[in-house]
């Protein structure tokens, strides 16, 4: 089953306006953007009298190698905070949808649910891996969840999740949500990413950012990594160039 049957159908169609452009050292002047065809005081080179190119592909494939995944998996997006909200607009139906957390948890689950509307659903802590991975299905059965957010490493607990119970979850709610495994700090963990768990699960998401291990918090780059269907779904509702040229 696709993912993407979990993605709320009055969005399907939606593609945001994506334009195409040639990158910042194209020739040429581009009149219908309003660009400066000279280079400003401030910026003598003119690297950045350009809008940034909408989908940079050595970006994509930089991002692609250090999650070991194919560069079609990847979004990059203005932070991982982009692709939580991504998801949630994606995925949740304002005042139908809910979101599933297991507290204690990164707030910004909670309060991009609140911004779209969508419920919140809490599975509080306590019991061990299995134990609590029965309790977020049976909560996600009994309300209406399209979306599941786990960090592994856990923000502020530090857990890490096995990945044979997230494989186990991403299988039972396959056809019910999507599970979005936020690994902001998995270089720390010693551990192997969800990304091998994609190729078999579909409603999988693995949410990755350069703000922590690689100390460029003020760069705001994030990205997501999900089947490409999905990937290129959530890319249709981003606004144009997320990301600045730098």
């Amino acid at each position: 089953m696709s993912a993407l049957a979990l993605l709320r159908s009055d969005l399907a169609a939606l593609r945001g306006s994506r334009p195409d452009r040639p990158g910042p050292d194209a020739p040429g002047v581009w009149l219908d953007a309003n660009e400066s065809p000279w280079a400003s005081a401030a910026d003598r080179r003119g690297t950045l009298r350009r809008y940034p190119a909408d989908d940079d592909q050595r970006l994509r494939a930089a991002l692609a190698t250090l999650s070991k995944a194919a560069a079609d998996q990847i979004l990059p997006t203005r932070g991982s905070n982009e692709a939580i909200d991504l998801l949630v607009r994606a995925a949740c139906r304002p005042g139908g949808d809910a979101v599933l957390v297991a507290p204690p948890t990164f707030g910004m689950y909670a309060f991009c649910a609140r911004l779209h509307g969508a419920g919140l659903v809490e599975v509080p802590p306590g019991g061990g891996d299995d134990d609590r991975s029965a309790a977020i299905e049976a909560a996600a059965r009994r309300a209406p969840v399209r979306l599941v957010f786990l960090g592994s490493p856990g923000n502020p607990g530090g857990e890490l999740i096995p990945l044979a119970v997230l494989d186990a979850l991403a299988a039972r709610l396959a056809d019910r949500a999507l599970v979005a495994v936020d690994e902001a700090y998995i270089e720390f963990a010693g551990s192997a990413s969800a990304v091998t768990l994609l190729a078999a699960r579909s409603n999988l998401v693995v949410l990755r950012t350069l703000s922590k291990a690689h100390a460029l918090a003020a760069a705001r780059v994030g990205w997501l990594v999900a089947e490409p269907a999905l990937v290129a779904a959530l890319r249709g509702l981003q606004q144009p160039y997320p990301l600045p040229e730098p």
